[in-house]
């Protein structure tokens, strides 16, 4: 990308921030004339070189008072905020990606400053904590926003593996907690529980795009969820999209505890919107097989999932590995599919086959 780095900008100057996340360098581009071409060619204001740059990309034009950026019919669009446009009016603060470069917009002028920021408090738990401190949401919320353009959110993504012949049968994205647990990066955003829903709906987009890029894609995708997913419409539109995005190449399968669906599976009206769509549900993290679980829950499931302490159990005990066993026949015998969900460590795939499992997921110690 070429540019020019300004030591110093004026007060009243309008600009375009790129902030180099492996360097750390920030680097920006005053906006000084109209209209202002963004694209490839060495003759732009703003050249950014990459191939998924197209020569013109996008202008910014005088719009009134403000400021308005245009899609010069480029191949990969401009984005503002994570949604696609033709033209949009920007305003301060507004995030602008194009290929694989993310900029952020400046405008001192009053008439484009954001007055205020609003944040969806999806639950009414979350609603009667204290408010957190805003200029640290709302640095946060930027950052974010910055990881979803220069792909830094992690989906996790484990591959499922068929027990006979080792075959990729399908992903497993895990609960955000266990996606993000080992990055350093993003210890501030998980102390901040309104940002932790908007993070683990990146990621699960994230899981769809990485997925894209895999030859070995597999015959589904299994969400795994907690309680307070059920509580996000977001989650009901992310999977729509999902299952347009794939069509009947890709199966979306929900995974949750036993005891999560029972809370959720006949009272929620976004599960019977999911289930409308003809997405399949998992009751995964089984861990108790004696006395036998009895739950209307597992009924209405496709899969299950063995959890892996309850694995462990088995590798050093028959009467478990028995247990499992038992239970496992129950359950595929009526059309269910049994899931092992192992440490890298558990039992070799010639127990689990014996024990009953067609697929095994193997998540690192």
């Amino acid at each position: 990308m070429q540019t020019q780095l300004l030591p110093q900008i004026e007060k009243d100057s309008i600009f375009l921030e790129y902030l180099d996340h492996v360097t750390g360098r920030s680097t920006k581009s005053v906006i000084d004339e109209f209209p202002f071409i963004i694209g490839r060619n060495a003759t732009c204001n703003l050249t950014v070189e990459s191939g998924r740059v197209s020569r013109e990309h996008a202008e910014v034009v005088r719009h009134g008072s403000g400021y308005l950026i245009r899609d010069l019919r480029s191949t990969n669009g401009v984005y503002i905020n994570g949604e696609q446009i033709d033209e949009h009016v920007m305003v301060d603060g507004d995030t602008v990606s194009i290929a694989d470069f993310e900029f952020d917009f400046h405008c001192p002028a009053s008439a484009t400053t954001r007055q205020t920021v609003t944040l969806a408090m999806e639950d009414r738990a979350q609603a009667a904590r204290p408010v957190q401190d805003p200029q640290m949401l709302i640095q946060a919320l930027r950052t974010v926003n910055q990881w979803s353009g220069l792909n830094r959110i992690d989906p996790g993504l484990t591959s499922v593996q068929a027990i006979e012949d080792q075959k990729t049968v399908g992903h497993w994205c895990p609960l955000f907690r266990k996606a993000y647990q080992s990055h350093e990066e993003t210890r501030l955003l998980k102390d901040s529980l309104v940002l932790e829903n908007p993070l683990r709906l990146l990621q699960h987009v994230s899981a769809m795009f990485a997925l894209q890029e895999r030859q070995d894609l597999g015959e589904f995708l299994l969400l795994e969820l907690d309680s307070t997913d059920f509580q996000r419409q977001d989650l009901l539109e992310t999977v729509g999209w999902m299952r347009t995005t794939f069509g009947a190449s890709l199966k979306v399968i929900l995974g949750a505890k036993v005891d999560v669906w029972e809370a959720n599976l006949f009272d929620n009206t976004l599960v019977e919107g999911l289930r409308g769509m003809g997405v399949q549900l998992a009751a995964v993290g089984i861990d108790q097989f004696k006395p036998p679980i009895v739950s209307e829950v597992l009924a209405h499931c496709s899969m299950i999932g063995v959890s892996s302490s309850a694995l462990s159990a088995a590798s050093r005990s028959p009467a478990v590995a028995n247990n499992i066993h038992e239970f496992i026949q129950e359950i595929t015998s009526t059309g269910c599919q049994a899931l092992a969900q192992a440490a890298s460590s558990g039992p070799d795939n010639q127990a689990l086959q014996q024990m009953g499992f067609h697929a095994v997921v193997r998540f690192p110690a």
